[in-house]
């Protein structure tokens, strides 16, 4: 698997230069002039005003001056695709940014010889959850558009109950986390200072109700487990920030908003006009509203349904205004990236061939409607959809793999308490524009890893500002 990651890094010239004076401001306009050119494909003239300012810069012992040249050469064979001479570059600037001094740009071209190199770097996250625990080893590198590509090593995850706060479930999770840390350091050699563990906001709000975030975050920590790698939690507003980093493509960022369906909240946002993140949560996700519906009816399928519609009018369409109410924004945007087990569940058995083969999978809210429908008139059907229309042997294995863990996941009850919730949810949603796109992002599952990962990178950059 392969996606496409914001990489905000940016040549700090101008912090550079406060660093550094320029002796010839004729060699660094030459430079600027090649940039410029580079950026327009102009690939000839680039490298011939890059080279006449490398040479200009070497005139006037101009050390900062040469360090840009070098970096924008490389910059031009990594274009032209030559990365052996793109690496010699590189690797001349990185040495003379290191001379002045200058960390920033040493390390912004450290990346890049590490992007024509084909050199990644390997991240393990593990996210502790009410129902699991969930390893995802993801290799990082840098492509030559200076955007970050990821591929997904490994994801695997161990079932435990640790909501439940008894002994038991704590050594399990214990347990669960020393095998997911041997995974991610003897197969794939991941160091402690690219591991992130962290108790999901789902599983936080479950133990804030006895105080016991703290506390989990100790017992379930292995006896051998690094010093310096700490387990953290997350709320929900964060974890939505994070998930839409590693999920919207960077190019949307500002105009498209991000909706995970977990089992025990429903967390997402937005970026305003402002540039911030605007968060949108709701305490409720699959298996906390099937939960409430069946404090309230063991009966049938007809009777489940009918009593999960009658809590979502005499409640919960209360609590979806309310958090809408000030959030046009988020119902005026024209497309929504939706993720969480019913939306994978959803789009597996509507969509099989896109769901096991695309990382993107466009569903409509008539879907969804369609979904919740048929859950209670036509599931024998439903969880059976015609599979002949795929051509490639290959594809329709993935789609039966996909189909069979989707049914495995959920029963009858759970598909129609998530479709219900998810479908009202929508109504409430499209109240501004109600021809907005749904977008089912496969490997959504590791976005807040991936928004992680991302955050973690500016960081390095953007440090050096303060």
């Amino acid at each position: 698997m392969i996606k496409k990651l914001l990489l905000l890094v940016f040549i700090a010239a101008n912090i550079s230069l406060k660093a550094q004076t320029i002796k010839n401001q004729a060699t660094f306009r030459t430079l600027k002039t090649a940039t410029s050119l580079l950026e327009a494909q102009q690939f000839e003239a680039a490298e011939e005003y890059f080279r006449k300012g490398l040479q200009s810069a070497r005139q006037f012992k101009d050390l900062y001056c040469q360090a840009f040249a070098c970096e924008g050469l490389g910059n031009y064979f990594t274009k032209t695709e030559q990365p052996d001479s793109a690496a010699a570059y590189y690797t001349k600037a990185i040495a003379l940014y290191k001379t002045q001094k200058l960390t920033l740009s040493a390390a912004i071209a450290e990346n890049l010889l590490k992007s024509v190199q084909g050199i990644g770097d390997t991240f393990a996250g593990i996210e502790v959850g009410a129902r699991g625990i969930k390893l995802c080893v993801i290799e990082v590198k840098m492509n030559k558009d200076r955007q970050f590509d990821y591929a997904l090593k490994t994801d695997t995850s161990i079932n435990t109950d640790a909501a439940s706060l008894s002994y038991q479930s704590e050594k399990e999770s214990r347990d669960a986390i020393s095998r997911l840390m041997e995974i991610a350091v003897k197969r794939f050699n991941v160091t402690a200072k690219r591991t992130y563990i962290v108790v999901s906001s789902g599983l936080k709000q479950e133990l804030d109700k006895y105080e016991k975030v703290d506390y989990f975050t100790q017992i379930i920590r292995p006896k051998n487990l690094d010093t310096s790698i700490h387990i953290g939690y997350i709320t929900p507003e964060q974890e939505s920030e994070l998930s839409f980093l590693g999920i919207v493509p960077p190019k949307t960022k500002f105009s498209n908003n991000q909706l995970d369906i977990g089992s025990g909240n429903t967390k997402g946002g937005y970026f305003s006009k402002e540039r911030k993140f605007v968060p949108v949560n709701f305490s409720l996700g699959t298996k906390s509203f099937q939960r409430l519906i069946e404090t309230k009816t063991n009966g049938s399928v007809d009777v489940f349904a009918k009593t999960a519609e009658q809590v979502i009018k005499d409640s919960l369409n209360k609590v979806m205004v309310d958090e809408l109410v000030t959030k046009a924004d988020f119902k005026a945007r024209d497309a929504v990236y939706l993720s969480g087990g019913i939306v994978w569940c959803i789009t597996t058995l509507l969509h099989p061939h896109s769901a096991a083969v695309n990382n993107y999978t466009e569903i409509s809210s008539a879907d969804i409607a369609a979904f919740r429908r048929r859950v209670a008139t036509d599931y024998s059907g439903l969880i059976k959809p015609d599979l002949s229309l795929i051509k490639s042997y290959e594809d329709v294995v993935s789609a039966e793999k996909n189909l069979t863990r989707a049914v495995n996941t959920y029963d009858q009850k759970a598909m129609l308490a998530g479709s219900i919730w998810l479908d009202e949810l929508v109504k409430h949603i499209n109240t501004i524009n109600p021809g907005k796109k749904f977008i089912f992002p496969k490997y959504a599952y590791v976005g807040w890893i991936s928004g992680y990962i991302i955050k973690k990178v500016n960081q390095q950059f953007t440090g050096a500002l303060r």
